[in-house]
């Protein structure tokens, strides 16, 4: 199976968001719940200035878990991600509000059909020694 058609499982057939649950400029959250995954920063190129964050497809609004994430440019970030195996995501950082609930998340470059309900991303994520764990991860621990 295809990294689209993985994604647009994820994704699709979610109602779009109401506009009241929209956050600043325009973003809004989902549904979506892939399988959690705990990601060690151990080995990767600039873990010294990894970050733990959730993960966000802003084009559509898909949520994911606690991802890690290293520099790669001025505003670009190379996350990787248990739900993507060893293919990493290219994303920035940004601030995600849904409900009046915010944090810090990377809004990933993600291939998606249709918009996911909206709901607020996992503002526990953090490092536990070199893994990447929050609430949304609390099964993979």
């Amino acid at each position: 199976m295809g990294l689209a058609a993985v994604l647009l499982g994820a994704c699709s057939g979610a109602p779009a968001p109401s506009p009241g649950t929209v956050g600043p400029g325009g973003t809004a959250a989902v549904t979506a719940e892939p399988r959690s995954g705990v990601t060690s920063r151990a080995g990767l190129p600039g873990a010294a200035e990894a970050r733990c964050l959730p993960v966000v497809a802003a084009a559509c609004g898909c949520v994911y878990d606690c991802a890690t994430g290293v520099p790669a440019g001025a505003d670009d970030w190379t996350v990787h991600h248990p739900f993507w195996g060893d293919k990493p995501l290219r994303a920035r950082v940004d601030r995600w509000c849904v409900s009046g609930e915010c944090t810090d998340a990377f809004m990933a470059e993600i291939i998606c059909d249709g918009i996911c309900a909206p709901k607020p991303a996992d503002a526990t994520c953090h490092f536990d020694g070199d893994r990447c764990v929050g609430r949304s991860t609390a099964e993979a621990r």
